[in-house]
């Protein structure tokens, strides 16, 4: 491949990327450290803590608390403590408590088979394994929010916080979970002994106002283009629209900008990303979805996505119903060469926990954000982006 005149590496764009340096999470980590680093000390007696991260979209609750993760791991290692910081994401790792369990276990280690095991098994197992190895474990599930809001009688919550009476009066060898959602309304799920259990450890995460958002776009914009490429005026630009409503400070926004701005410069032979650039994408996208919205999804979620955006366009409407979306996924499964798809209700109701389309009622379903005048650019884009990503699967 020939090297780009543009990048000098993308991947410092992907949303996955945890960048070398965390810019105005300092207090956040700090909180964390003064939670967890003072039982590294005493790691064999201590019992399990439990911690919640709250805050909006692109606040910076993942790549903190995965930042926050290899450096408590260093400091444990110098201690002569073998600890492992293990992140779950709920929206991928687990769409159900087995799942979640499952996938878990095998983070961790392969020598645990889960197949014939019950949940609670494997979190007994695991257990075992982790005393009998002499590791101890932290655990972030990223999404706890949404988890519980599609598995609402799971009651995972009540299994993780309950480790350490699997050994009744022994410490157990994980020694937190820390727990990340977009608010604190996903405790309105849950029963009144969970939240318990949960204590009131919870650490904020605001929006990033205009000059930190500046701060953090420039330090990608270090790692991802070459020197000089991308304009004082360009950055300023996708500062104020990502710090600004209806972006409101989310960073990923302001990375999808700045990835499809350099992108449509590199195509059209620039030699530096411009203002006029990022106009261009910014008026055929919709701030409300982003790359790793569309990521996240499975391919029935990605299916009902695309006919969905096909009944808009065809009802030349904000809003379709059920039933009109239901006939355009039948046709798009045909054309992807796949089977129909047999739980159509809960891959759109797993849309509308996402944010990424709205239902008002079943005969009144949009794009969540989308405006009435920028919707027919908006769903052109969106329909390349996802028949690219279908077509690729």
């Amino acid at each position: 491949m020939p090297s780009s005149p543009i990048f000098k590496d993308r991947n410092k764009l992907s949303p996955h990327y945890i960048p070398r340096r965390l810019r105005h999470r300092d207090p956040q980590i700090t909180l964390l450290h003064s939670i967890y680093a003072s039982m590294i000390k005493d790691v064999k007696h201590i019992y399990p803590r439990f911690t919640q991260i709250v805050g909006d979209t692109g606040s910076g609750k993942t790549c903190t608390t995965i930042k926050f993760g290899e450096e408590i791991s260093e400091c444990a290692e110098k201690e002569g403590v073998s600890l492992r910081h293990v992140y779950m994401n709920c929206k991928v790792d687990g769409a159900t408590r087995y799942v979640l369990f499952g996938n878990l276990v095998k983070k961790v280690t392969p020598q645990i088979s889960t197949r014939s095991l019950s949940p609670e098994e494997m979190i007994r197992q695991l257990v075992d394994y982790l005393e009998s190895e002499g590791v101890f474990l932290l655990v972030s599930f990223d999404e706890i929010d949404y988890f519980v809001q599609t598995n609402p009688r799971e009651h995972v919550i009540y299994d993780l916080t309950r480790v350490s009476e699997m050994h009744p009066g022994k410490p157990s060898p994980i020694i937190g979970e820390i727990f990340i959602a977009r608010n604190l309304k996903w405790h309105e799920y849950l029963e009144a002994g969970e939240r318990s259990t949960l204590g009131i450890g919870v650490i904020e995460f605001p929006r990033y106002r205009a000059g930190q958002v500046r701060d953090i776009l420039e330090d990608r914009v270090e790692e991802a283009f070459h020197s000089n490429v991308v304009e004082e005026d360009t950055l300023d630009l996708i500062s104020d629209i990502t710090a600004n409503p209806p972006v409101n400070g989310d960073v990923r926004v302001g990375l999808d900008l700045l990835y499809y701005s350099g992108n449509l410069a590199e195509n059209q032979g620039f030699s530096k990303v411009q203002p006029d650039h990022v106009r261009k994408v910014y008026s055929e996208t919709n701030p409300t979805i982003t790359s790793e919205d569309i990521m996240s999804l499975n391919e029935d979620g990605k299916l009902v996505l695309l006919a969905l955006i096909r009944s808009l366009r065809a009802g030349k409407s904000a809003y379709v119903g059920l039933r009109d979306i239901r006939k355009t996924c039948d046709i798009v499964c045909e054309e992807f060469d796949v089977k129909p798809i047999q739980r159509f209700e809960e891959s759109v109701q797993d849309l509308v926990f996402r944010n990424i389309i709205d239902m008002k009622s079943l005969t009144e379903l949009g794009i969540s954000g989308a405006s009435l005048t920028d919707l027919e650019r908006y769903l052109s884009n969106l329909m390349q982006r996802l028949r690219r990503d279908l077509s690729e699967n």
